[in-house]
């Protein structure tokens, strides 16, 4: 089996021990806020499912990070969720600051949203370098889109940890998020 080196390990380690526990918190805060804003009588399942989504383009990156061996293109794919979610990021923020104010503890956390998968891509970007520039055409490697299972695999007590931590604290409530403002919504109609 092929050995990473220390600093790998050590990004490695950083990435799942501190950059997801901190992202997963931040949006696990971030619905406490939208369930004290009572968002279901105000900017409703809009932006509830602009929530839905922008998690969606955050899993698809992160799925790929922890399952396969980062090439160019697994490198490409989490460039774009990043982008993707970063705009789904800016045009909800644009709706909801419409229908309701935003507390400054909720605007510190978006700044974290948006943060946490930036810091998460640019340690990817540097973990694996190589690839990142053979994307571009720098370097000395050829860009490889071979989309295979990571060859020295993540600890499956970390993956374990991340997709549960994801579900019971990201997943779950903002599903329940939206049935809530689903209801209200359906509740209020005539």
């Amino acid at each position: 089996m092929e050995k990473l080196s220390a600093t790998d390990l050590a990004l490695r380690r950083y990435v799942l021990d501190v950059v997801m526990p901190l992202w997963i918190a931040s949006g696990s805060i971030d619905y406490v806020l939208h369930r004290n804003a009572k968002i279901e009588s105000n900017a409703g399942t809009t932006e509830s499912l602009m929530h839905a989504v922008g998690i969606s383009m955050s899993a698809v990156p992160v799925l790929a990070g922890l399952f396969l061996e980062v090439d160019a293109g697994v490198v490409l794919a989490m460039i774009a969720g990043y982008a993707a979610h970063a705009g789904m990021t800016i045009w909800d923020v644009s709706y909801a600051s419409t229908k309701r104010e935003i507390e400054p503890l909720e605007q510190h956390v978006h700044g974290m949203l948006e943060l946490l998968p930036f810091t998460a891509l640019s340690f990817m970007l540097v973990a694996h370098r190589h690839q990142a520039l053979a994307l571009v055409g720098r370097g000395t490697s050829h860009p490889r889109f071979a989309f295979e299972r990571k060859r020295v695999p993540l600890p499956k007590a970390a993956i374990a940890r991340t997709i549960a931590a994801f579900g019971l604290f990201v997943a779950l409530p903002y599903v329940e998020e939206l049935v809530r403002c689903y209801r209200h919504e359906r509740a209020a109609r005539p």
